[in-house]
């Protein structure tokens, strides 16, 4: 099936677009790489009974974002919202997001519920939900003083975030390029706000019905941190055998578990 690829203006810039299939909609929102390339096989597998839309968020190499500023889960969900608007698809969407993405697809369910049908996030960064103040934080520090002395940071990141050597294979050199340039842009203007957003009973309440799921393979301070949101809401949390990435490790099998629930969204 083609894919399409285009800019589309909404909210104030530019974004570039990647676009396949027919049927309901179904957004697939970058993680911290704010690059949608390793969204390309999840996209081959949905795109048979679905429209799927994909992006690249505001900052990343093909997205630049003309006046930046710290970007926030309501933010980044704004963008969506006004993305799904700008290009012609079927609303209300669905929609799935990584870890950052997942915040986005939080935020989406919560603040633009009148276009969302349902959420379904893996792992979203809720670094104010850890078991430990600060926990992601520090986690991440120690990570990166593994560099340059075993690794660069890109390779440290790819084993510790992926763990797969197909994973890690599978992000081709330009898609590795492109989120190497988009790392600096994402650290000044997403760390330690994108990742702040929290969701609480009342807001569960109100919002598009969101699902998660963890990897078995994952620090237990973020798959705790989602644990703790879902509670909240009293949403579904579902195991899958992968680390933070499935979407590149396992990304049929994750295609799958969303094809799966934006049915289940579809028929009530």
């Amino acid at each position: 099936m083609e894919r399409k690829t285009f800019t589309a203006h909404a909210n104030g810039m530019d974004f570039y677009c990647e676009m396949m299939g027919q049927g309901p909609t179904i957004v697939l929102v970058p993680d911290g790489g704010n690059d949608c390339g390793p969204y390309e096989k999840m996209m081959d597998y949905l795109s048979d009974e679905f429209t799927v839309l994909t992006f690249d968020p505001r900052g990343g190499s093909r997205s630049p974002d003309p006046h930046p500023r710290p970007v926030t889960p309501e933010l980044f969900s704004d963008d969506i919202a006004a993305l799904v608007q700008e290009v012609p698809v079927e609303k209300p969407i669905s929609a799935f997001g990584v870890s950052s993405g997942g915040q986005a697809v939080l935020a989406l369910a919560k603040f633009h519920a009148d276009i969302t049908r349902n959420g379904v996030v893996h792992e979203a960064a809720l670094q104010a939900d850890t078991p430990i103040r600060n926990a992601g934080f520090e986690y991440f520090q120690t990570i990166a003083t593994l560099s340059p002395k075993i690794a660069d940071p890109a390779t440290i990141s790819a084993i510790t975030l992926v763990g797969t050597l197909e994973g890690i294979e599978a992000i081709d050199a330009a898609q590795r390029a492109r989120m190497a340039k988009n790392r600096v842009y994402w650290a000044q203007y997403y760390l330690g706000t994108v990742d702040m957003g929290r969701y609480l009973e009342e807001d569960f309440a109100h919002m598009a019905p969101v699902d998660f799921t963890i990897g078995t393979w994952t620090p237990s301070w973020l798959t705790a941190a989602n644990q703790a949101t879902a509670a909240r809401g009293n949403r579904p949390v579902a195991w899958v055998n992968s680390a933070h990435s499935p979407h590149v490790t396992m990304p049929k099998e994750m295609a799958e578990i969303v094809r799966e629930k934006v049915k289940q969204y579809l028929r009530s």
